[in-house]
């Protein structure tokens, strides 16, 4: 038996149906081109074809009145609202939050061909039940009374609504519809002798069968129906029950072209469980090469149930497959527009949360990182853009000026243009400013290798006209997140359109594209619970019982119209795939598969002996080796990287991560693996310690004997009570200023949350370390002499290393060195605790016998010591400069204040000079591990912290 459509070409061709007075209604524009060569083949020759249009568009070419755009006719019904409830008008964004629904009512209610007044007063009556209460005495609240108002004044708005479009001349679509249904003499105005048919046509609303009613009574229409006996003759099967309420409408008990396939002809059902949502479209990709023959791929139809995976689909789809045509297009809001508005909102939003019109950092990079701006920049213009990105690193810029930037003139208007605040009293909301940037880029991009992001810029520029005549029309006063929804209304659900032969080579569609058409295979793509049948709530402000009660769809008839959509694809298919993903849910579960995989396993089968099924899975294979410990060979490369590290300059803290976890030291210091560059937002723990350093060198800097450099300073004095007394009531404004500075903040900008709390935290420790210092120069009677301030100092060591010669240089920068009661001090500021055994060296064990056995153990001692090995390397390094060793090296700790300072505490040896060559051993020691070419770098399972290497 011929397809639905050839059917149709053959009834039109056996009764000579004159062509030039018919008119053939379908549901679907796709089906067009199908008819048109099936009426060419019925025919045997070329002709003239009839008027072949959509419900929708033939209604609205019959209508007399003009069908109003969506967001003009909310932009009335807000008008309408301000005439009506003048007692409590809500403002423009407070309606737009029930507008939209309740036009979707209206228009409802008229398809439905529903009396308004008889609805309105049962949805009246439900809300008076809902808060109706035993308790007579009992109060309705203020809440409660405008609850009741807004529903008492429904049935004025949608009569005042209408009336208001009609004296404006225009009319929305579902009135357009009633208008017909009571006028169907409009149908032959301009063809007395019209004759109609209406094919395919499922879920119909009470007006569209009125329309078909009306024309078959006068012999003028005929209804053709896409239907199976297996589900229209089973009262209990939702995919045939609009089909059996159209039977009983039309009081017939049968419509010509009902067929009886999916119950008694061979069918093979292959269904394909993939573990990965992405499996799906390599699933895909296999069958079309390998399962379906080259001349069979024109009556092949590859649906996507699940439309977002139309992206992967197409990239895998294979060579050999050459013609392919994509109905359903690219949806915009997959496309990189999404984020382009996205950013374009959130850099106003931003204005408003921060009150500021700079630049906020992660919004500039995010906007030169887009791939319209990628594409519209020269090398040269990118290379500076690298540039600009470095410095916003380097400087921690949390806000940019845009003067900041040298970016030349294209770059500098494109950023003009995006991150110039939109001002509030513009009642267009600066619509003309988003568009002279779209067509800024869309000029830009090279119309070759951007063609893609050329097309996305053309439709989502279009889609804008409309909203701009709106807005010219109507100069609605919206905050910025009204107007960021009427925005993406107008574009979100536009599409660009593939280009391909709708009649020959593979059909990739959606479920709606396929109304009407036939096929012999067909890989059904995403069939998963949610996706097919879809679970979207149905929006409206009617409950669903008063719906159900006056012939309203419910969630449970939009179902049925999905489940006859998909059956019907079964009546002519003899080879059908159906792919699902059983993937983690990110919020936990699985996902499941649709419940028509499990009808028709269980229903069909007991029906149709013929029909064949097999059951199968897929995953992607991400089989990882079993990870052993990674180690790293110490290759001559690796032992140049080594030679090279320590010739230019090494660390306490490098050394003491090599003694941590040597891996972790290859990783950080040899491949330099730092931490990953970004601007701090919040104060991150290091940061927050390097702010009460700078404070407290900006205090104490004029009293410094020595700059950074070991340079005496003409100027300086020792410090005495009121000198710290001057500093406590300076500390606040200096700590404040450096935190603006390092956040790029303008004066009048004020810290907030965390940050606004590490401010006071760091200003309270700094005032407790000065009260501390006040109080211990009062108790000494003595003077304090700063000899200098984070100064830089060097030592080069010559070490004898498996026999060769190795230069290691070391550098350190001290925190402060002091002169306190004639005794020279190395002080060291943390922001974390210490305590007296971080900083305490333990006898040697009666274990340690030999030398080599003393300076192992020692290097354990270093090793579990939190703080030694640091204060010996400043020690050595003070020895380089100034000849001499310290009196004292020790910690102060900001959180234990009170319990310091934490000086070095020997036990291991006798005197300084003693414990002093003994570290020069072993250094001389960790360096010689280091360069073993017997023992690889790897990591040490004790070591918690390692940033690169699993521990």
């Amino acid at each position: 038996m011929s397809h639905f459509i050839d059917r149709i070409a053959d009834h039109i061709f056996s009764e000579q149906i004159p062509l030039e007075h018919l008119t053939i209604v379908l549901p679907s524009q796709r089906a067009k081109k199908y008819l048109q060569r099936a009426l060419f083949r019925a025919y045997g020759k070329p002709i003239f074809s009839p008027k072949i249009v959509t419900m929708n568009r033939w209604v609205q070419e019959l209508s007399s009145l003009p069908i109003i755009e969506p967001t003009r006719a909310l932009f009335k019904l807000y008008d309408v609202h301000l005439e009506v409830d003048k007692e409590e008008p809500q403002t423009l964004d407070e309606f737009f939050k029930w507008g939209k629904t309740l036009l979707s009512d209206f228009d409802e209610m008229d398809r439905y061909l529903i009396d308004s007044k008889d609805l309105f007063r049962n949805l009246a009556d439900i809300k008076d039940i809902e808060n109706w209460s035993f308790n007579s005495e009992e109060e309705l609240t203020e809440g409660q009374h405008r609850f009741m108002r807004f529903w008492d004044l429904l049935s004025d708005y949608h009569l005042q609504f209408n009336e208001k479009l009609k004296k404006d001349g225009e009319c929305y679509m579902g009135m357009a519809y009633r208008n017909l249904a009571t006028n169907i003499d409009v149908a032959f105005q301009e063809d007395k002798e019209t004759q109609f048919i209406f094919a395919g046509f499922n879920a119909l609303s009470p007006a569209e069968i009125s329309i078909m009613k009306q024309l078959k009574n006068m012999g003028r229409g005929e209804i053709f129906v896409d239907a199976d006996e297996y589900y229209l003759n089973d009262k209990n099967h939702e995919a045939g029950r609009f089909i059996r309420d159209l039977f009983s409408e039309l009081k017939v008990k049968e419509l010509s072209f009902v067929v009886d396939k999916i119950g008694k002809e061979k069918k093979k059902i292959n269904i394909v469980n993939c573990a990965q949502p992405t499996g799906q479209a390599k699933v895909s990709a296999t069958i079309l090469h390998d399962q379906i023959p080259h001349d069979e791929l024109s009556e092949t139809l590859l649906l996507l149930a699940d439309e977002k995976l139309v992206v992967p689909v197409m990239k895998n789809i294979p060579k050999n497959v050459e013609q392919t045509n994509i109905t359903l297009g690219l949806p915009l809001k997959n496309t990189a527009i999404k984020s382009w508005v996205d950013m374009l909102f959130t850099v106003q939003e931003h204005y408003q949360q921060f009150n500021s019109k700079q630049i906020y950092h992660k919004d500039f990079v995010r906007f030169i990182k887009h791939p319209f701006i990628t594409g519209y920049c020269n090398k040269v213009e990118m290379l500076a853009i690298t540039k600009v990105e470095q410095t916003i690193l380097s400087k921690n810029w949390t806000f940019i000026y845009s003067k900041q930037l040298k970016l030349g003139e294209r770059i500098s208007k494109l950023i003009s243009l995006f991150f110039t605040p939109w001002k509030s009293t513009d009642k267009e909301y600066s619509l003309e400013q988003i568009r002279t940037l779209n067509q800024t880029i869309y000029q830009g991009l090279d119309n070759d290798e951007n063609a893609i992001e050329r097309s996305i810029l053309y439709h989502f520029d279009r889609s804008l006209v409309k909203l701009e005549s709106v807005l010219a029309e109507f100069k609605p006063d919206l905050r910025l997140g009204t107007f960021k929804s009427l925005f993406n209304q107008h574009w979100v659900n536009e599409s660009i359109a593939y280009y391909g032969n709708p009649l020959d080579g593979l059909q990739v569609m959606g479920l709606l594209e396929t109304r009407l058409i036939d096929f012999k295979n067909m890989i059904v793509v995403g069939l998963n619970d949610g996706s097919m049948p879809p679970t979207n709530a149905i929006q409206t402000i009617i409950p669903m019982d008063l719906r159900k009660y006056h012939n309203l769809p419910t969630p449970r008839e939009k179902q049925g119209l999905f489940a006859h959509h998909f059956y019907r694809l079964l009546h002519h298919v003899e080879n059908c795939w159906i792919t699902f993903s059983s993937a983690d849910r990110d919020m936990g579960g699985v996902d499941e598969p649709s419940r028509y995989i499990m009808q028709l396993q269980l229903e069909l089968s007991r029906v149709n002996p013929l029909i064949e099924f097999n059951n199968s899975d897929y995953t992607i294979s991400n089989e990882e080796e079993e990870s052993e410990g990674l180690t790293v060979s110490k290759t001559a490369a690796v032992l140049s990287r080594l030679d090279d590290y320590f010739g230019r300059r090494t660390s306490a803290s490098a050394i003491k991560t090599a003694l941590r976890c040597p891996l972790d030291f290859y990783y950080k210091y040899l491949l330099g693996f730092g931490e990953e560059d970004k601007v701090e937002e919040e104060i991150e723990a290091s940061t927050f310690g390097d702010f009460i350093h700078k404070t407290l060198e900006t205090l104490y800097d004029d009293f410094a004997q020595l700059d950074k450099d070991g340079n005496k300073k003409e100027h300086h004095k020792s410090l005495a009570e009121i000198d710290i007394d001057n500093m406590i009531h300076k500390q606040g404004a200096v700590m404040k200023q450096h935190f603006y500075e390092f956040f790029n903040y303008e004066q009048n900008q004020n810290l907030e949350g965390k940050n606004f709390l590490s401010l006071e935290i760091a200003q309270h420790l700094t005032e407790r370390f000065l009260q501390k210092e006040k109080k211990s120069l009062k108790d000494h009677k003595g003077h304090l002499f700063i000899v200098s301030l984070e100064m830089e100092l060097t030592k080069t060591l010559n070490l004898n290393i498996h026999g060769k010669k190795k230069e290691v240089n070391f550098i350190g920068f001290i925190d402060r060195i002091d002169d306190f009661e004639g005794k020279k001090r190395i002080i060291d500021y943390k922001s974390g605790k210490c305590t007296e055994t971080d900083v305490k060296l333990t006898k040697a064990t009666s274990k340690a016998k030999s030398e080599e056995d003393v300076v192992i153990e020692f290097i354990k001692k270093l090793k579990s010591s939190k703080y030694v090995f640091q204060m010996l390397v400043y020690n050595m390094l003070f020895f380089e400069k100034f000849g001499e060793y310290p009196d004292k090296v020790g910690i102060i700790s900001m959180v234990n204040l009170n319990d310091g300072p934490f000086y070095l505490d020997n036990q291991m040896t006798d005197t300084i000079e003693e414990l002093m060559d003994l570290f020069e051993k072993a250094l001389t020691k960790i360096v010689s591990d280091l360069y073993d070419t017997s023992v690889d770098f790897e990591h040490d399972v004790k070591s918690d912290y390692c940033d690169y290497c699993e521990g």
